[in-house]
């Protein structure tokens, strides 16, 4: 399959990933660039929001839901835009160009950051049937093709595949509907999702929360979208390590999430923001992003804490400025109370939130003054040093600290920096577990973290270079004559005087100067990690192209309803995703069936043996899949029950591939 047969899947996923949204965005009256820059972070809510109202509604899983909801949210967001209408405020001049000027830009913008991210991830995916050979993929992959067979998406059933309870099923529900409603293979459909939510969400958030922080200029929009691209730490990371595709969904969302946190907050550099219509808009989007992934969520609040802790500052201060005696203790005791209740259910939430202690098992990796440099230098995970970053968020650092703008984004810099290095340095005690066991003390998914915070403040050195160096070439070309260099009125006529013509080549050149200097070795070489675990081979860790060659033929060769038993640690789960044929476990964590555990383990049963053969009858086992015992991650995790049957000949030999083989269990007559 070429990527171009691959073209309808990815209209079918940009349909999905903005309609719903944007219908919703529209009937808010959030004007069109707004809706657009929102349409994906609501239509993940909405999708994922839908899954789960479904089975309650008797529906099962399919575009119905989804159009019913749109139709239900964009009704109450028509209700709510009329009860919130009211004069728009004046924009900020200062802040705000022409505003064609800046949604050009914005457009443009994100078609350089597409073609950037999507370049390196068709280079690294290969071809759109390829898929990642990593530990996490069995259950992703495989979970989709639950959601095909039982007709429900929601994430509080999801995890019925592995025997456990509930798992945020936002990311499959989108790939799942791209395989409902196309038609298209489980891998092909995933690549197409991750292609668009990393070229094309992303960026879109990137630029969203930019503008939010700096203003709606053209200057904003390149240096953002072209920043979004530079990160080996995401979006390429976790599309090569685990691999996390649900995390990876809700950190493509977290930036538009973040700006509208700050807007809700007034703390937007776009002034004529309504704080109320900001919200309304931060519930819409919130939901989608803690159904990809909850711990995203808790990531945010935690970049929340600094502006949150600047407005409370600053209202707190008014409040106390007019009130004397008891009016001021009053008011003293009911923000005292406020922050204190704030604080208690942060703490319940990050509580309920983090895992067992024994799932975030993974060790410190580098030590402190590593993880710091690490994350001045952007270079999380040993990746080599962003130097161009650096340069810039450094002078975003002291740009900001010079005039006094936005000086929370220095705090919320600190909080993502400071969850890194304890993640990746700190001694594997209480404290570390405490402050990132959320993220199971994973050091890739706080790595992926930081780009968030960095790239606003990266932006900001960027701007300021752009604006230093286009004002320098306006005054040498005379454009600065009789009038401000930042007046964007055209020349006589409409058309372009020729220094303006300079000017915009130059801006053209600075951008083309920006790209070159961020898309070296850092991004290159999270590229090449990536593209090393996509391909299939002989010797991949997950499938080899001997064991997929027998998975395609199983459709063939065993009944839709019998089971096969097999070992999850070496890729035979996946006949499950690809050829739609199920073993006992799911998953390489999926619990054991009671009374399966010998066909695994052993001690070996005896042919027709009577403590054995009732749970093989009820589960209808009747294959060994045999994949030997080359593992995922390179270790030899036992299942020697399989072994001993094949050994003990109580299973024939019906087909193989190689080293792959595929074996009619002959322990119970009646089967």
């Amino acid at each position: 399959m070429s990527w171009f047969e691959a073209v309808p899947q990815c209209v079918l996923a940009v349909a999905l990933l903005t309609i719903p949204g944007f219908a919703v965005g529209m009937a808010a009256r959030l004007g069109a660039a707004r809706a657009a820059a929102t349409a994906p972070g609501i239509s993940v809510s909405i999708i994922a929001v839908a899954a789960i109202a479904a089975p309650f509604a008797g529906i099962a899983w399919s575009l119905l839901p989804v159009i019913a909801v749109t139709i239900g949210v964009a009704a109450v967001a028509f209700a709510l835009s009329l009860l919130l209408r009211k004069r728009a405020g004046a924009g900020d001049a200062k802040l705000e160009d022409n505003p064609g000027h800046w949604i050009v830009a914005s457009v443009a913008a994100a078609a350089v950051a597409a073609v950037l991210i999507g370049g390196r991830l068709l280079r690294a995916i290969g071809s759109p049937e390829s898929f990642s050979q990593t530990f996490d993929n069995v259950f992703h992959l495989n979970a989709i093709r639950y959601i095909l067979d039982t007709g429900s998406g929601s994430s509080l059933t999801l995890s019925g595949m592995t025997g456990g309870s509930s798992y945020p099923a936002a990311w499959h529900d989108l790939v799942s509907l791209v395989v409902l409603i196309g038609g298209g293979e489980i891998t092909s459909s995933v690549n197409v999702i991750n292609l668009l939510i990393a070229a094309f969400v992303w960026p879109l958030g990137c630029i969203y929360l930019s503008h939010a922080i700096w203003g709606r200029r053209p200057a904003v929009s390149f240096a953002a979208g072209v920043l979004s691209a530079a990160f080996g730490a995401f979006p390429i990371s976790l599309l090569d390590f685990g691999v996390l595709y649900p995390n990876f969904l809700a950190l493509a969302l977290l930036p538009l999430v973040f700006a509208l946190g700050l807007e809700s907050m007034g703390l937007s550099a776009i002034s004529n923001r309504s704080k109320l219509l900001s919200l309304l808009l931060l519930l819409a989007v919130l939901p989608g992003m803690a159904l990809a992934h909850p711990s995203v969520a808790m990531a945010w609040l935690a970049l929340m804490l600094p502006p949150a802790l600047y407005v409370y500052a600053l209202v707190f201060a008014n409040a106390l400025k007019f009130r004397r005696g008891r009016a001021r203790i009053l008011v003293a005791t009911v923000f005292s109370i406020a922050l204190l209740t704030g604080i208690a259910l942060i703490k319940m939430l990050w509580d309920v939130v983090r895992p067992p202690a024994e799932t975030a098992f993974w060790p410190p990796v580098e030590s402190t003054g590593q993880a710091i440099g690490e994350v001045i230098s952007s270079s999380a995970i040993g990746r080599p040093a962003a130097w161009v970053i650096m340069l810039l968020t450094l002078m975003g650092i002291y740009l900001t600290i010079r005039s006094s703008r936005q000086l929370w984004l220095l705090g919320s810099y600190a909080v993502a920096a400071f969850l890194f290095v304890v993640v990746s340095s700190f001694p594997a005690d209480d404290f570390r577990l405490f402050f990132t066991g959320i993220w199971y003390n994973d050091p890739p998914r706080l790595a992926a973290l930081l780009p968030v915070v960095t790239i606003p403040l990266a932006c900001q050195g960027a701007v300021f270079v752009w604006t230093q160096l286009t004002t320098i070439l306006a005054s040498s070309t005379g454009l600065l004559r009789g009038r401000s260099v930042r007046s964007t009125a055209p020349a006589k006529g409409g058309r372009t005087s020729q220094p303006e013509l300079l000017v915009a080549l130059a801006a053209t050149a600075m951008v083309f100067a920006l790209i070159v200097g961020t898309q070296r070795g850092n991004v290159g070489q999270a590229e090449a990690s990536m593209a090393g675990s996509y391909r299939l081979s002989e010797n991949s860790p997950l499938i080899s192209s001997d064991e997929m060659a027998l998975i395609k033929r199983l459709p063939g060769e065993v009944p839709k309803n019998a089971l096969m038993v097999g070992n999850p640690w070496n890729g035979s789960s996946l006949a499950y995703a690809f050829a739609d044929r199920k073993l006992v476990q799911l998953h390489i964590l999926s619990a054991v069936p009671q009374g399966a555990a010998p066909l695994l383990n052993g001690p070996t049963p005896a042919k027709g043996d009577p403590a054995v053969c009732p749970t093989v009858e009820r589960l209808k086992i009747e294959y060994i899949l045999d994949f030997g015992h080359r593992e995922v991650h390179g270790r030899d995790s036992g299942y020697k029950g399989l072994d001993a049957l094949i050994g003990a000949g109580l299973a024939t030999l019906e087909d193989s591939q190689g080293e792959a083989k595929l074996y009619k269990l002959d322990l119970c007559p009646a089967v």
